[in-house]
């Protein structure tokens, strides 16, 4: 976790040295707006830093430091500075950037200049550190009251949304599922749950920053965005009552605009939403399952969404990302998508089609962001009106797919002709990458632009008709007309021919072996051309500016338009998936059955394409099989079992088909996982704290309607001990009202096995394993029945332990066998329900003479 770094300070003047000049007095200025930020001032082509800012331009990005006037400076050319921006804001520096806010041909003595923006994790806009797959949001957190408010928003997208929670828990979930780049909250906010940043952090780095709690304020947060949206309440947009939301909300705009000096007039629609209206999946359940992220290296290799995200475009990849970790609780909305899905399938040729043609459509949110926010370039809105030339085609496509859902979706596929019409006949076909690099409208657009054009175009052939003329008149074969950027034009002539020249030239400048001169005529055109030259530029500006500030007014329209692609591209990503990898569409109901018939683990079976996975089956009811308990060894494949119920439910509740033969799922309305753990030394938890703690927020936030994933259990204490918290959990999940949800329990604990003849709703299965001689294979096979062997031995081998440990523990455990009764060691019938067991521990003579010999 990065704080708000600390204030960069300038060095202060000496009053015994000269005063400083103008401009450092207006570069401090611009310091004291910004002072816990990297300074970019800018002068000419260039941005500069001063003092210790130059220290660590220089330091941090292997740059020159110089000195001017005893002070220290270091800078970066223009037209590269947002790469250097990008290397400063990944390492957690702020960068605040001055430019110069007039034009200095017109300026009056210093040119102006102002901080426009300061540049923040959580506000890059033009930045290679940007995803397309995934969003960049700044969130602000605050507490009215009992209630915490979320606010955030994605700069780059527009997306700005609202909601609350009355638990701490149920935030850091949805931060969990957000990852913020950035967070803003008050200090006192920050001293009182300090816990939850450092929860954060254990996954992922961010910036934190804080401000005086009345920013914070209700009325000042209230004011400020009735403000900025221009309307008379915010009732309209669905926040009456939202206290904490709206604070959070105010706060976040108001410091975006004031503190960081960006743009957010863009910003023109504020959306609450409820996590309630989704399928729960805990911060655990998200990192277990690697839904998006890999616990091997934190990418998408491997995972859920890996395997999903076959999407066209960067909306559709991310709002993609939003339906793994959002899954549905309407029946309704699951079948419309899986009808949807059903309509692509039937009608493949129309599928590969209108893929064929989403890969043509670039990032519309973040263009149109661009655009609205005044950063897009002239190749901005060229691939903006590229990206609408497949709109009507796409539209024509999808007419007579049977989905009411697609058809809902493609109704909202405007072509926008006036707008495109606008772009095509104003910018050429490859304009520059930015203004005044080259031309950028066409010809026969602007009238006085074509003629200034023809005059830049022209000096060649008039500079050669000139040349021609003045050598009829002065007889002078080798009079040349020339131009450098030192003297401009000029006519030159050797020494020895300098007498013929008229006396209506004006000596220019002498050479060695020849004269220069200039007349009147050729001063004319050269001022002529250069302020062609200049006029250019500035009529292209201009024109730019006034086209972008027109497309702008299309935000709304366009943003809808790209949501809608985004769903057609995640829907026909999801047919295209389930046609790739054999899916079929699960029943989905109220009910509470989860039936799987042959089912796969669908990023195993994407991973081993060459080798065939072996399905299983799954039978869970509310009556009387409520927990699988499932034991065997090691590697034979307990845990891929487990996660691929669980994956299956997430699909069949995205509304996404499933990798199974067939699938009946009841909806589930939480999904728990416990598997595996680690030390948390940063807090002084051990593995079965750790363990401990997990398993307390599943039993204490679990429903009859959730689904329940446990995998060992009790491991990280003594035997007794685990297998008594083992076998009480367990009981737990069969028999508490309102609690008995959906398990699927394994464990090596094969005295648990005893349960099913105890408490009903308990059945047992084995992982199946063939035994040959001294050896075993494991089948992968979930089978009916329980086991009462760990072929812990077995899996030593298979991992590469010496042969002559592998023989030595399997006389050490003969000899424990024979000499303690493992079965009477643990007998549940003497346990007094729901009390917790007190097992008596078998006494052996086998102990020090053990490890004799």
């Amino acid at each position: 976790m990065q704080t708000s770094p600390s204030p960069i300070q300038s060095l202060s003047f000496d009053e015994n040295k000269a005063s400083p000049t103008p401009m450092m007095v207006q570069w401090h200025a611009c310091k004291k707006m910004a002072p816990d930020a990297v300074l970019l001032f800018r002068m000419g082509d260039f941005y500069e830093a001063f003092y210790e800012d130059a220290h660590l331009l220089a330091k941090e990005l292997d740059l020159t430091l110089t000195r001017r006037q005893d002070i220290p400076m270091s800078g970066v050319p223009f037209h590269t500075s947002e790469t250097y921006i990008d290397k400063l804001v990944a390492k957690g520096f702020r960068v605040a950037v001055a430019e110069q806010v007039e034009d200095p041909k017109k300026a009056k003595g210093l040119v102006k200049r102002e901080i426009v923006r300061v540049v923040t994790p959580g506000t890059v806009i033009n930045s290679n550190l940007l995803s397309d797959k995934n969003n960049n949001f700044f969130a602000a957190l605050h507490r009215t009251g009992q209630v915490f408010g979320l606010a955030f928003l994605d700069l780059t997208t527009g997306e700005f949304c609202v909601s609350e929670f009355m638990h701490e828990r149920d935030l850091l979930n949805e931060l969990y599922r957000l990852h913020p780049a950035e967070f803003l909250t008050s200090q006192k906010f920050k001293e009182k749950y300090g816990s939850l940043f450092d929860e954060i952090h254990q996954t992922y780095a961010f910036l934190l920053n804080t401000q005086e709690d009345w920013h914070f304020e209700h009325q000042t947060a209230y004011d400020f965005l009735v403000q900025h949206f221009q309307v008379h309440s915010l009732d309209g947009f669905g926040l009456n009552g939202m206290v904490a939301a709206i604070n959070a909300a105010g706060a976040l705009l108001r410091y975006l605009k004031d503190a960081l000096c960006l743009p957010i007039e863009h910003i023109q629609d504020m959306r609450p939403y409820s996590t309630s209206q989704f399928l729960l999946l805990d911060r655990m359940t998200q990192r277990n399952l690697e839904l998006t992220h890999s616990l091997q290296d934190g990418s998408r290799r491997n995972t859920l969404l890996g395997v999903l995200d076959q999407t066209a475009t960067p909306m559709g990849a991310r709002l993609l990302q939003h339906w793994v970790k959002q899954p549905l609780l309407s029946v309704e909305e699951i079948r419309h998508r899986q009808n949807g899905i059903q309509a692509f399938l039937d009608h493949e040729d129309r599928l590969y089609q209108f893929r064929e043609r989403l890969i043509h459509i670039r990032d519309l949110e973040r263009l149109m962001m661009k655009v609205s926010a005044g950063y897009a370039t002239p190749r901005d809105l060229v691939a903006l009106h590229h990206s609408f030339q497949p709109i009507q085609e796409i539209k024509a496509l999808l007419a007579s797919l049977p989905s009411s859902w697609i058809q809902s979706e493609a109704n909202k596929l405007d072509p926008l002709p006036h707008m495109n019409q606008l772009i095509a006949q104003a910018l050429v076909d490859e304009p520059p990458l930015r203004l005044g690099e080259g031309k950028t409208f066409r010809d026969g657009y602007h009238r006085e632009l074509d003629e200034l054009r023809e005059i830049s175009r022209d000096s060649k052939a008039w500079m050669a008709r000139y040349q021609t003329q003045i050598r009829e008149e002065t007889g002078i074969k080798t009079l040349k007309v020339g131009f450098n950027k030192m003297f401009g034009y000029y006519i030159e002539v050797s020494r020895g021919q300098s007498e013929k020249m008229p006396a209506t030239f004006i000596r220019r400048q002498t050479l060695v072996n020849a004269e220069r001169y200039i007349t009147p005529e050729l001063k004319d055109y050269e001022s002529k051309v250069l302020t062609a030259e200049e006029r250019i530029e500035s009529i292209e500006s201009e024109l730019f500016h006034q086209l972008r500030a027109d497309i702008s007014h299309y935000t709304q329209a366009v943003l809808s338009i790209a949501q809608a692609l985004a769903r057609l591209d995640c829907l026909s990503t999801l047919a295209e998936v389930a046609q790739k990898m054999h899916y079929t569409c699960p029943k989905v109901d109220e009910g509470f059955a989860l039936d799987i018939e042959e089912g796969r683990h669908p990023v195993i079976e994407a991973a081993c394409m060459r080798e065939k996975f072996v399905p299983n089956d799954t039978h869970l009811d509310d009556q009387h099989s409520r927990l699988l308990l499932i034991t065997g060894p090691n590697m034979a494949g307990k845990s891929t079992y487990l996660r691929q119920v669980a994956l299956i439910v997430i699909l069949a509740q995205m509304g996404s088909f499933v990798p199974a033969k067939r699938a009946h799922i009841g909806l589930v309305d939480k999904v728990f996982t416990r598997i595996g753990a680690s030390d948390d030394l940063s807090r002084g938890q051990s593995t079965f704290m750790v363990e401990m703690s997990e398993t307390a927020n599943i039993l204490n936030n679990v429903t009859s309607r959730s689904l329940v994933i446990l995998d060992e259990i009790g491991r990280g204490t003594s035997t007794y001990d685990g297998i008594s918290i083992a076998w009480s959990v367990a009981e737990y999940l069969l028999t508490t009202e309102n609690r008995m949800a959906k398990t699927l329990f394994a464990t090596h604990y094969w005295e648990l096995t005893k349960l099913e003849e105890k408490v009903p709703g308990a059945v047992n299965y084995n992982v199946a394993v063939h035994e040959a001689e001294d050896h075993i294979t494991f089948l992968r096979k979930i089978v009916k029945g329980g086991t009462d062997k760990s072929y812990g031995i077995h899996v030593a081998r298979l991992a590469g332990l010496p042969s002559a440990v592998i023989q030595r523990a399997k006389d050490i455990l003969e000899h424990l066998e024979e000499n303690a009764n493992r079965k009477s060691a643990f007998e549940p019938s003497r346990i007094k329900r729901p009390a917790s067991a007190k097992l008596k521990v078998p006494q052996t003579d086998f102990q020090l003479s053990l490890f004799e010999g």
